[in-house]
């Protein structure tokens, strides 16, 4: 019924869980990087670029936890009709794109 690019909503939500707090555990080990290339007098271009990749963590971060909440508090809602939630699955896959 979904796509193939939509297996995480087969992943059970305990998995997903551990999955976000590792990436919650990889934007402290970049964000405590910072704080090293900021004490160590790096230079502005690495610094910025550095919170660069910050900011995409946390967008990732973001669009995982709202994935989530498609995932599981509306596409596992057996009251939804099938169709919406195909559609449901549509946007999420072209979210990823």
């Amino acid at each position: 019924m979904f796509p193939k690019s939509l297996m995480p909503i087969k992943q059970k939500k305990a998995e997903r869980q551990q999955e976000t707090i590792s990436h919650i555990n990889r934007i402290q080990g970049q964000l405590e990087g910072l704080k090293t290339y900021i004490k160590s007098g790096k230079g502005c271009l690495e610094v910025a670029s550095l919170t660069t990749a910050i900011a995409k963590s946390f967008d990732s971060l973001r669009v995982r936890t709202l994935e989530g909440a498609i995932l599981f508090d509306i596409l596992e809602d057996t009251t939804l009709p099938a169709a919406k939630r195909q559609t449901l699955a549509k946007v999420i896959s072209l979210h990823k794109k």
